[in-house]
């Protein structure tokens, strides 16, 4: 289904053709996941240029394609694809502009160009992405499992939290978790931070020590079937102070406007207005993280980005996160992040851990 629609939208001239390079992109046109690999599409044929290591490999997911095994020693890729823009007769080339390096295009157009018959050779940004905004129900359910995974793993690795425990011991313990669970891999490296350093958004986990009275920042997720999954959580370690209170209930209430608020072609500008309506309006507007969110699923981050200027309309079958945060320096920060999904029978929350602040 992906294919053809891709097909419908891009191929709609008779001599026309499309170079596709991002690995993410193939996956999600062919269903083949391995690497070295790239995708012609021409008005007469599928084609997946691979090599002798995915070649096999290849021939068994993408059943809708022509594999070729590229003979690496007496062949480039460039004049391969020379050959099979000439055998399909093709005049119009579209490529994906940023998933091939300079040096790499430059080798390809070289090539390429020495055809008397093609005429037009153009840069195509985000379209296979903008095919994936919209999930499937398997995909969906794909993303539902990583959360699921992910919520498992966090429960059991809060039993690890302990005064003295380091920020890289403990999320070591949650990628651990998570890959017994059944994950593929990490989402992406897992944000795990005490204290002050919960104030770096993407702060890496470090040797620090946790001692009564930290915030935990956790942001993770978990891979199933190449989807992920994006949650963020936030805790003290013994009792939260006014402070902590105070600021973790003006991030959860912002997170609550927003997520109030999604609804079939919504705005995400929309969204994040309800959000920053709370934040930008406290005594730490200056400490409020710039976005709202972002579309996830083959890759972390996809369309939507949800912020000021996003006016991409929210649709059924589209994954976005939510997770307004606020970031003392000095102090420590506060996020939290859920998977939403809006389907048929309205918005569904994909991570189901509490979000209500626990002290531990």
């Amino acid at each position: 289904m992906s294919l053809a629609t891709f097909r419908e939208q891009r191929l709609t001239q008779p001599h026309s053709a499309m170079l596709i390079f991002s690995d993410i992109n193939i996956s999600y046109l062919s269903a083949f996941t391995g690497h070295a690999a790239t995708m012609l599409l021409t008005s007469k044929g599928n084609y997946l240029l691979t090599d002798y290591r995915y070649f096999e490999q290849a021939k068994l997911q993408a059943t809708n394609f022509t594999v070729i095994c590229r003979d690496r020693a007496n062949q480039s890729l460039a004049s391969l694809i020379e050959d099979l823009l000439f055998q399909d007769d093709c005049q119009h080339v579209g490529f994906e502009s940023e998933h091939i390096s300079v040096m790499q295009w430059q080798q390809i157009y070289q090539q390429i160009s020495q055809l008397n018959k093609l005429s037009k050779i153009e840069p195509i940004s985000g379209s296979v992405e903008a095919l994936r905004f919209i999930k499937s129900t398997s995909e969906i359910a794909a993303i539902e499992q990583a959360a699921k995974i992910a919520d498992t793993a966090l429960a059991i690795m809060l039993n690890s939290v302990k005064a003295g425990i380091t920020e890289r011991e403990l999320a070591i313990e949650l990628d651990y978790q998570m890959a017994k669970l059944g994950s593929e891999e990490v989402s992406f490296a897992t944000i795990l931070l005490f204290g002050e350093r919960s104030a770096l958004p993407h702060g890496i986990p470090s040797d620090k020590q946790l001692k009564h009275g930290d915030i935990i920042l956790i942001d993770f997720g978990a891979v199933v079937n190449g989807y992920r999954s994006d949650m963020t959580r936030t805790f003290v370690f013994g009792q939260a102070s006014a402070e902590q209170k105070h600021i973790y209930q003006l991030v959860q209430s912002a997170q609550q406007a927003a997520i109030d608020e999604i609804s079939e072609g919504v705005l995400g500008s929309h969204l994040y207005q309800q959000s920053a309506n709370i934040l930008l309006n406290s005594e730490y507007k200056k400490y409020a993280g710039e976005g709202l969110g972002h579309g996830v699923g083959l890759v972390l981050h996809e369309q939507p980005f949800i912020g000021p200027d996003c006016h991409t309309a929210i649709e059924k079958g589209c994954v976005i996160t939510i997770e307004p945060g606020i970031y003392v320096p000095g102090w420590g920060g506060v996020r939290i992040e859920d998977d939403v999904v809006l389907t048929d029978k309205g918005l569904k929350i994909l991570t189901k851990s509490p979000k209500n602040l626990i002290e531990l």
